[in-house]
């Protein structure tokens, strides 16, 4: 698509977009990422096409964006666009196309997001590398040792689940951490083990948040906002206790307040890597053919069984049990009163207000 005609697009339809000729491409990724240098390069882009196409990046019913946008209005799009293009330095700025003058007009944080195209604008001479995806397929064998028991205990205590997917490794998981959490402190030989990098739920929303379907967007220090991006089934509906009948009086999940119990604790984690996890979300949900077609554009991971990632039975495993979160979510409709002590195993990360 020519980024020097007039876009086109469907009607009701939102789309994300950037010029191809300011994205880097990725070169092909090691065989293992055993240092940071390695990891460095396969997360440094390589000059880009010399092209006037453009990357579609994002595109859905408008809809089905104000879901997540909210009071947000366009800053949410601002916010999401920076995080998929530029997390670290956010130099671009987003434009719309106004088909009535036939150009790009900038868009303030204030503006409601609409049905049109949208442009990530970079300035000259700027290339960037885009978010790469996180597929987080597969799941392995927990063990009762080593180091991911020693970090679910510690989360525990503090409040499990990976924000990132262990599979990836310490290294890349320390460029994940520099890019989304400028703002923090290095910390020299960061494990992907660390607490920081852990998250405590329930089982049933332990499901979702691990493949993306569950986000936490940020409203303020120490508070966020839960986000579904579970698709629908009829007749159901997504609450703190998972998916339950829609005649259910169990608080609704979508819109709900989050908190980390203990927010003084250092250990937390960082605003940031929050942040990673639901641009994850966004892009699982909202993600175009055009950007998932990108070369390397998926974050390398280990293709080993690793401890930590599953129970020593295999049966909280996605593969083994597709429907897992449905048939949990049926089992506690069944049953409300007899599981009420399961259930407040919830920790505070899901707020009550």
């Amino acid at each position: 698509m020519d980024s020097n005609s007039a876009p086109q697009h469907l009607v009701g339809q939102l789309e994300l977009r950037i010029s191809a000729n300011s994205v880097g491409l990725y070169p092909l990724p090691p065989t293992n990422i055993t240092s940071d240098l390695l990891a460095t390069q396969a997360m440094s882009p390589q000059p880009p096409p010399n092209t006037t196409d453009v990357i579609c990046l994002l595109s859905g019913p408008l809809d089905d964006f104000l879901k997540y946008s909210r009071q947000e209005q366009s800053k949410w799009l601002i916010d999401i666009a920076h995080d998929i293009c530029d997390p670290a330095f956010l130099r671009g700025s987003l434009l719309v196309w106004n088909g009535a003058v036939q150009q790009w007009r900038p868009v303030a944080h204030t503006d409601p997001l609409t049905a049109s195209i949208y442009l990530y604008d970079v300035p000259v001479g700027v290339i960037v590398g885009l978010s790469k995806m996180s597929t987080r397929t597969g799941k392995s064998v927990t063990t009762t040792t080593g180091y991911a028991s020693t970090m679910a205990d510690r989360v525990n205590r503090r409040d499990g689940v990976h924000i990132c997917p262990k599979r990836m490794g310490d290294h890349l998981a320390r460029i994940i951490f520099r890019d989304f959490s400028s703002a923090s402190p290095p910390i020299p030989n960061l494990s992907i083990y660390d607490e920081r990098f852990g998250i405590s739920l329930s089982n049933n929303l332990d499901a979702y948040f691990d493949i993306y379907e569950l986000g936490l967007r940020f409203v303020s220090v120490n508070q966020y906002e839960c986000h579904v991006f579970r698709a629908e089934i009829p007749g159901w509906v997504h609450t703190i206790f998972g998916e339950l009948m829609l005649s259910t009086t169990i608080p609704i999940m979508h819109g709900r307040t989050a908190s980390p119990p203990q927010p003084q604790l250092a250990t937390n984690p960082p605003p940031g890597l929050i942040r990673w996890h639901y641009l994850q979300c966004v892009l699982k949900k909202f993600g175009h053919a055009d950007y998932k077609a990108l070369p390397n554009i998926d974050f390398w991971e280990l293709p080993l069984r690793m401890e930590g990632d599953s129970d020593d039975d295999g049966t909280d495993s996605d593969a083994e049990w597709p429907s897992a979160a449905l048939d949990r979510g049926r089992a506690v409709q069944a049953s409300i009163e007899d599981n009420e002590h399961r259930h407040r195993v919830i920790t505070d990360w899901i707020g009550t207000v």
